[in-house]
């Protein structure tokens, strides 16, 4: 298998166009979340931060231990 590197610019052009990574993505947009999804996510977020203090509270325990 050969490096990037080794490959001609014509050999990459033409495998980018066999794969069809030369024609440009889809445009992306934002999707409106149900009210209970918002609410999972929060859930999420908040879990995650207390998930930080505890492990920031045993760290700082532990180390004056």
């Amino acid at each position: 298998m050969k490096d990037l590197d080794q490959y001609s610019p014509d050999e990459l052009k033409a495998l980018l166009a066999d794969e069809g990574w030369d024609t440009p993505l889809a445009p992306v947009q934002r999707q409106q979340l149900k009210p209970w999804q918002q609410g999972v996510f929060w859930a999420l977020r908040i879990y995650v931060v207390i998930m930080c203090i505890i492990v920031l509270w045993a760290f700082t325990s532990g180390v004056h231990a």
